[in-house]
């Protein structure tokens, strides 16, 4: 795999052991968050082609989206993603010289696919993974899963003031206005004639307009298959959670005519980014980097005018998104940062996003329990290699405890932010598909007014025997946690909330800026309370840690609203605790080497040079 920039767009090419193929296949991303569900057994997938069936794949990001240049709100949105297939079909021809195209595409990409390959002609095969058949009830359906969010406390909580109307997406993306208008004209059925020879179509379940896309299609002499998407329900969920189609790719690879059956294992190979790939914005520049000795996979954020010693920043996954973050988060920050002249590198941990698998850690858990801060300290040796001695590490949810962790076992990291962070300790499983999620005590203590929440307790909607016990849980730990720090340390007295506050302490003395950050109704609230009182109350004793909470700000940041907070206040915090800082230690390390100089002088008088 080769990362790679062409027209404004980010991809990652997957080159087959020999070259000469005739035959190249794109990859049509899904919009939005189905994109960040699906990145990892994406990826996985064009790997398996090119070993499978020797031929290179390209997928990519269309503008606006992952890695690529420009925003969601741009105009022309649908008309730039469907030119971009056309950018990355001439790329694939020009890099790999292949003749013949196969156009794969999920859901919204399925689509894209169609109306590129309508307009490229001579395509040679077409595979759509349940696609979106009509453009208006897809539409439909991104505001009624909006809706269904709204509905949970953090959507109460944060997401009102983006419920404007201007837009309509689902976590943390957005369709805008013409947009909308483009694809709720979209009816592959009406369009008549296939854009290829031959077709096979993926189905969740069996549905008319299917059906008669099917008989559409054959009544214009194409040949057309139809298979159902059994695995679609686990692939298209949560990234933490989602698991690959792996009969859904198999039959992919079967119509295609090449040996499927037992999964190939990826090529453990990342190959180095073309010197020339890049990727422009107003305020800087941004380039794909492979470092770790091949392993990792980032992208580098460099300002047009960069400040002079201000530290770099490090953004980490969060969960199992890849390293553009849930709502694009990482990719807004750094631009953002850049215009202020800071530059940063947002990275794939290993075994998330384009990063290389650990083959003795296949779940999530085991790669942030075993890996993660390891990994994410090698971000911050790129960094100091790159010429930025000081780093400041960013993340959210798991990537706040790895941002945490990070800060404690790097000595070159001078500032740190977590956002919502759940835990200071990883003890145990924390990602247990179909578990009971529990709430903060803040919105059950809010609830007990509220007649329909204890309708949904006393019908078994809401699972209060899982709710009572976890409570449960928080005070007994808060309770011992009270009775027995006056002991702690002494009569063989060590406590998980001692281990916490000594890590908390290493912090304070070694003079980094920590910014634990939390939304009002974030479950990170209660770790915090039984650990330093609530609301974090004591760490008001301490100078360099410090805990905020932020109105408007949802667990996940899905809220255009919390996005923009929280850049702002993180903005703050670099320039009042790490910027100013900064400045001072070089100043103070300038005195320090002067006065030294000086005394050198009084002690020795000069000295002739040496030659």
């Amino acid at each position: 795999m080769r990362p790679v920039t062409f027209a404004g767009c980010y991809g990652s090419l997957h080159l087959p052991a020999r070259g000469g193929a005739a035959t190249g296949m794109l990859l049509c991303n899904p919009f939005g968050y189905d994109a960040l569900c699906v990145h990892r057994g994406w990826r996985d997938f064009a790997e398996r082609v090119t070993v499978t069936g020797g031929i290179p794949v390209l997928r990519f990001d269309y503008p606006g989206a992952g890695d690529s240049e420009g925003n969601e709100e741009d105009p022309q949105r649908f008309r730039a993603w469907i030119d971009s297939i056309k950018a990355a079909a001439a790329y694939l021809r020009a890099a790999t010289g292949v003749t013949r195209l196969i156009l794969c595409g999920l859901r919204l990409g399925a689509t894209l696919a169609v109306l590129a390959a309508e307009e490229l002609g001579g395509v040679d095969s077409l595979v759509l993974m349940a696609p979106v058949i009509a453009g208006k009830r897809y539409i439909r359906e991104l505001g009624m899963q909006h809706k269904s969010w709204l509905k949970t406390a953090n959507g109460r909580e944060s997401a009102q003031a983006d419920d404007d109307g201007r837009a309509v997406g689902a976590f943390g993306f957005q369709l805008y206005a013409d947009t909308l208008e483009q694809l709720a004209a979209v009816d592959l059925v009406q369009r008549g004639r296939p854009a290829a020879r031959r077709v096979l179509l993926h189905d969740s379940c069996e549905s008319v307009p299917m059906s008669q896309l099917v008989e559409c299609y054959r009544g214009h002499g194409a040949s057309v298959d139809v298979q159902i998407f059994t695995e679609y329900d686990k692939f298209l969920v949560d990234p933490r959670f989602s698991v690959p189609p792996r009969r859904a790719f198999d039959s992919v690879l079967e119509w295609l005519g090449f040996q499927s059956g037992a999964p190939a294992t990826p090529a453990a190979r990342i190959l180095a980014p073309a010197a020339d790939a890049r990727i422009d914005f107003a305020a800087g520049h941004e380039t794909p980097v492979v470092f770790g000795g091949g392993r990792y996979v980032g992208v580098f954020c460099r300002p047009r005018c960069a400040q002079e010693h201000a530290p770099a920043v490090l953004f980490v996954n969060t969960g199992g998104a890849h390293r553009v973050g849930d709502g694009r988060l990482a990719v807004l920050m750094a631009r953002r940062l850049a215009g202020q002249g800071i530059a940063s590198l947002r990275m794939d941990l290993g075994g998330l996003g384009d990063s290389l698998h650990y083959e003795d850690s296949p779940t999530l858990e085991a790669v942030y329990a075993r890996h993660s801060v390891i990994d994410a300290t090698a971000g911050v040796e790129w960094l100091i290699a790159a010429g930025y001695p000081q780093v400041v590490t960013f993340g959210v949810c798991t990537g706040a405890y790895v941002s945490f962790h990070t800060a404690l076992a790097h000595p070159h990291v001078v500032g740190c932010m977590s956002v919502n962070l759940p835990f200071f300790l990883w003890e145990g499983p924390q990602t247990k598909p179909g578990a009971h999620h529990i709430e903060s005590s803040q919105v059950y203590w809010r609830s007990i007014r509220n007649p329909r929440k204890w309708l949904r307790l006393l019908t078994g909607r809401a699972n209060g025997r899982a709710i009572a016990v976890e409570l449960g849980r928080r005070w007994y730990v808060r309770l011992t946690s009270l009775a027995s720090t006056p002991f702690e340390g002494r009569l063989g007295v060590n406590t998980s909330t001692g281990a916490i506050r000594q890590l908390l302490m290493d912090l304070e003395r070694r003079g980094v800026q920590t910014s634990l950050v939390y939304g009002p109704v974030d479950a990170g609230l209660d770790e915090l309370a039984i650990r330093f009182g609530p609301n974090g109350s004591e760490l008001g004793k301490l100078t360099n840690v410090t805990a905020k909470i932020l109105e408007k700000v949802d667990h996940s940041l899905f809220s255009r609203t919390a996005r923009d907070v929280v850049m702002a206040h993180f903005e703050e915090f670099l320039r009042e605790r790490t910027l100013d800082a900064g400045r001072a230690d070089v100043l103070d390390a300038a005195v320090l080497h002067m006065s030294s100089l000086r005394r050198m002088w009084i002690q020795t008088g000069p000295r002739k040079a040496v030659r």
